[in-house]
């Protein structure tokens, strides 16, 4: 496990790592009167799968990719939903809250001294929006909307390699997501940090560095374990 203030940059998934899109999608599904009468956590899982689908088809911006997947989500549900709706829902993401632990722990990150970056799938637009709820300082975003792909493709983590001119092993990628992040991360040769929030099973076919269950839990290793 490298030590913080070793690694050359300390990179973050935001959306289920930093900031609780979960809550925020199903505030947003909820606010939706036509899906009053679906399985809301079912559509939701659902809404993930097709999300990937509508990513890979080809590169739209982010706020299309959410558009398109609730829209396509909802009519598997047997619901119709209009370009407005879908348009409203993609739009939530602003008010898409932190988790709970975020915040403070960017401020502590902070003072260690080394370099933060946010590896996102989102626009610029709806990413500047979270950062400033998180009031953290970040040296570096990269969004899709950069890269024209999105994670797990490995463009991201390209694009900080090469803006930063570092090497894999110098980073230390912390987030939720073993599809999206942690595996990428771990194929490239990063450290990586799981913030398993949802206590999900351990997949047999990726090690994590480290597994903890919230950056509050993250904080405490750290301090316990790398205080100097």
């Amino acid at each position: 496990m490298i030590h913080p203030r070793d690694a050359a940059v300390i990179s973050f998934d935001c959306y289920g790592t930093l900031i609780d899109w979960q809550s925020g999608a199903r505030a947003a599904v909820d606010a939706i009167p036509g899906l009053a009468d679906v399985d809301k956590a079912a559509l939701i899982a659902r809404r993930l799968v097709v999300e990937l689908v509508v990513e890979h088809e080809r590169y739209r911006p982010y706020d299309e990719v959410l558009a398109l997947s609730i829209q396509r989500t909802a009519a598997e549900f047997g619901v119709e939903l209009s370009d407005e709706t879908g348009t409203a829902f993609a739009e939530s993401i602003a008010d898409w809250p932190p988790f709970q632990d975020a915040g403070g722990f960017l401020k502590r990150l902070a003072t260690v001294g080394t370099p933060m970056a946010i590896l996102s799938n989102v626009t610029r637009a709806s990413l500047a929006v979270s950062v400033r709820k998180l009031g953290g300082s970040f040296d570096q975003l990269v969004t899709a909307e950069d890269v024209r792909s999105y994670k797990p493709d490995h463009d991201h983590w390209r694009e900080l390699y090469r803006t930063r001119g570092i090497e894999s092993k110098q980073q230390l990628h912390i987030a939720g997501s073993i599809a999206h992040d942690i595996r990428p991360a771990a194929e490239l040769g990063a450290t990586t940090v799981w913030v398993r929030r949802a206590n999900e099973p351990i997949p047999d076919d990726v090690e994590p560095d480290l597994i903890v269950q919230s950056l509050a839990e993250l904080g405490d290793y750290w301090r316990l374990h790398y205080s100097r």
